[in-house]
Formats: structure tokens, sequence, C-alpha cells
């Protein structure tokens, strides 16, 4: 049965044996959704810009399965949590994001390969064919590729020797880091939300390995003998990438996120739903603060900011206490499309 794609509206062949709607797409890769969400998605009018994001996270998020649809069809809240993550790659990531696809791509040194073009550019983080093209261009321009047609790189290209040494470069020092430094508050409260979800997250292990893929470091678990600052600023400067939550307004955690930015170290954003808005009073029932008093024993009434401006802007994955196999299944997914 032939159908449009939801995502690029090419046509697609949708199997007529599952009760969802399940299908491959040369653009969006695999896709399985749920009746329901099909039909919230028709009437919840997507614009452009979001429908790019869409391609571009379900495309890669297929390429991790092996391009297969996912086995839970895809609801409605989830396709919105894939805008909500999406975090837009620059232009030199994106340029080396290019070089390690096309290595994968390659069986042999220097093997030519071609790229499709009109359907491949989501996988490159590309929102259009052009942008990609443009991409191709761009390293071209860099010699870091090779190209049959300079014109048209996409019909046979192939690394050169300065793109293999850019590879070398992406691959080594912090690339090769299997270490993710953890910034969070550190109050009682928070120890499920580390141990539940963010390290078990970091510490996923792939289909046919044996070891988690990376470590997560967390400073208050870490044996040293150095200054707490010094220390801190060490396993930031080893680490590949950094998750950092924003719950508690924490002015250690800024710090620590600005070092690792600065670095041009990846930060992934994670702050609980509350928290990321302002103006909230504290409830000590929910054990959200100690309970403070005066020097006269009066209790005082703490007020939080939210989010600070600086990085309210920054995207983030938001959770509940509530919702903790939800933040742990997003932020892998989220390590996934970006780190690895």
């Amino acid at each position: 049965m032939t159908i449009k794609c939801f995502f690029c509206n090419c046509d697609v062949d949708r199997d007529r044996d599952s009760k969802s709607i399940f299908y491959n797409c040369l653009t969006c890769g695999g896709v399985n959704l749920t009746e329901e969400a099909a039909k919230d998605f028709k009437d919840a009018k997507f614009t452009d810009e979001q429908k790019a994001i869409l391609r571009i996270g379900i495309r890669n998020e297929s390429e991790i399965r092996g391009k297969k649809p996912p086995q839970e069809p895809m609801t409605i809240g989830y396709l919105k949590n894939i805008i909500e993550q999406y975090s837009p790659k620059n232009p030199l990531d994106k340029l080396d994001k290019a070089l390690l696809n096309i290595d994968k791509a390659s069986n042999l040194a220097a093997q030519e390969i071609k790229i499709k073009i009109n359907c491949d550019f989501p996988y490159y983080f590309c929102a259009e064919r052009e942008e990609l093209c443009s991409i191709l261009h761009l390293l071209l321009q860099e010699k870091f590729i090779n190209a049959v047609d300079l014109s048209n790189p996409h019909n046979g290209l192939s690394l050169s020797v300065k793109g293999y040494q850019r590879l070398r470069d992406i691959r080594s020092g912090l690339q090769d880091s299997r270490q993710c430094f953890v910034a969070m508050w550190f109050g009682d409260e928070m120890n499920d939300v580390y141990k539940k979800a963010i390290k078990p997250a970091i510490e996923y292990i792939e289909d046919g390995e044996t070891q988690p893929r990376f470590k997560a470091i967390k400073i208050d678990n870490v044996e040293h003998i150095n200054d707490i600052n010094d220390e801190i600023i060490a396993q930031i400067r080893r680490s590949r990438f950094m998750v950092c939550d924003l719950t508690g307004y924490r002015s250690g955690v800024y710090f620590e996120a600005g070092f690792a930015y600065g670095l041009g170290i990846d930060v992934i954003y994670t702050c609980r739903e509350d928290w990321s808005k302002d103006g909230c009073l504290f409830d000590k029932r929910e054990n959200l603060v100690k309970q403070l008093f005066d020097e006269n024993g009066k209790e005082i009434e703490v007020r939080k900011d939210g989010v600070h401006f600086d990085l309210a802007h920054r995207n983030q994955i938001k959770w509940t206490m509530e919702g903790l196999e939800d933040l742990k299944s997003r932020l892998t997914k989220r390590i996934q499309a970006i780190i690895v």
C-alpha cells in the first residue's frame, strides 16, 4: 500500500500487516507511527522547520538501529520530544560529521563512494539537499575530499590525505575519551536522578558489546588529593562530553558548564521541569530544598529564579521525579545522536 511519508511527503510502501503505520523512507529512515499519532500530526500542523528537525532526528535514530523502524510505535509526544531535544549542528560540526560518515561508507582507503543527495541530507544534519551540497563543496574547498565531478561532488567522491588527517584529529584527544563529566546539584533529593537515570543513560551498552560506551564521572564520587576546583577542571578536560543538570540554580554547575563550553566540549543540558520556570516557590514538603530559618527561628520563604537567562535558551531535556525512566531513555538517545 503506497502512502505519503508524513515528514518529507515522498511515496513510501506501508506494511499492510502492521497495526501501526509502519514503513521505510529513503529520506527519513524507518518510521513506525500509531494511528493516533498520525492523526494528531496532521492536526498539529507542524511548521516546515519542525518537519526538517523531525527528518533529521528520525533518520539519525533509524541509522543507529540499522535503518530499521522502531519496534514501539512513535506517539505525538515522542515526535514533540525530538523537536524539543534537537540541538542544531554548526557548519564545522557538519563538516566533521560528513567526513565520519563518508569514512563509514568506505570499505577501502580512498574508496570512491556516491551520496544520494536527494534523500541523504537529513543523515548529515542538513535541512535540505542544497545544504548538503554546500557542505560537500566546503569539504572539497578545504581539500578534505577528492571528487570526479567538481561541480557535483556527491556523484563520486573519496577522502583525501588531508581528509584522513582531519579524521585522525577528530578521533584523537577528546574524541577518544570514554568519560562524561556530570555537573549537577549534590542534594540528597538528586541521588535517585543520578543513579536511576543520568548514570545508566551515559553508561549504556550497545548491541554486541559487553562494556559501556562511556563512563559517568561525578566529582563527589572521585577519590583525589587535589584541590577540589583543580580536580573538577582536570576531570572536565579529560571528558568527551558533559551532562549538565540545571536543577537547583547551583553556581558551581554553571561554572563547570561554561568551562566545558569554552573548551569546545559538547554539553547536554537537563533540568527538572518545575525548575525551568521562574517564580515558583519551594515547597519543603516535597523535599525540594532544606528548610531554612532566620536568626530568630522564623522560617525563611525561599524563591527560585528558574534557569539563568544565559542558559535558558539552551535546549534542555525536561524531567520529573515520576518520569526518571523517560529521562534515561531520552538522554541515551541524545547521546547516541549527538556524541557517538
